[in-house]
């Protein structure tokens, strides 16, 4: 293939200063869009010797549809990022959302209690117990304490899809803002007539599809 001419050779390329940092990024599972104006430009242009130099170490470089990259480990030698229960509840509530022309309408942005109300509508209380509060099934989120706790949960996770890049907050929660990775988690049901209402009915389920976000993941570092 024909090679970028930002860089002659892979030395070059792991001698610029900005390689170094967003190689630890993307091995942690991060995922890169065009709101990361300097590293997008930076992966962009060196595209052809990346994708050679993480298939050294068995992985692979992807570039999703939506415009936005993140690297899919293949091998063992750079581990998966696994997302934990709640956060990838989280994320697809966050993708419903990005779905919806609601927010669309107010520039793709909502607020924190918006968010904790349609996981609330759309799981029960039941569900919120089992997933955000660990709690047996027949086990139902009560009391303010238990509320509490719920919001926690949801920003602890929100916090962590924020370094993997999938949605950028606020730091006191009131806007959150899913960016264009978000859309892994329609990964499921992207070709279905209707995703929204296959995500739907997958988050009321009683396993949301799977957890294991490979690096860069799916979101393996899903």
């Amino acid at each position: 293939p024909t090679m970028n001419n930002t860089y002659k050779d892979l030395h070059e390329l792991i001698m610029d200063p900005l390689f170094p940092e967003i190689d630890v990024k993307l091995r942690a599972g991060w995922h890169c869009d065009e709101e990361e104006i300097q590293a997008y430009e930076f992966i962009t242009n060196a595209l052809d010797w990346l994708t050679i130099y993480y298939d050294l170490y068995g992985c692979e470089l992807v570039y999703a549809s939506e415009g936005y990259y993140y690297i899919r480990p293949v091998s063992k030698l750079i581990k998966s990022y696994s997302l934990g229960l709640e956060s990838m509840v989280v994320s697809q509530f966050l993708a419903l959302m990005k779905m919806d022309p609601q927010y669309l309408e107010s520039s793709g942005s909502f607020e924190f209690s918006e968010l904790v109300e349609k996981i609330e509508l759309l799981l029960g209380r039941k569900n919120i117990g089992r997933i955000f509060l660990r709690r047996k099934k027949d086990k139902e989120m009560i009391g303010e304490q238990d509320i509490t706790n719920f919001h926690q949960s949801v920003k602890r996770s929100l916090r962590e899809l924020a370094r993997l890049g999938f949605v950028t907050l606020n730091p006191d929660f009131s806007k959150i803002y899913p960016r264009k990775p978000i859309f892994r988690f329609m990964d499921p049901v992207r070709n279905l007539e209707n995703p929204k209402e296959a995500l739907e009915s997958i988050v009321q389920g009683e396993d949301p599809f799977d957890s294991e976000l490979e690096n860069g993941s799916d979101v393996e570092n899903e």
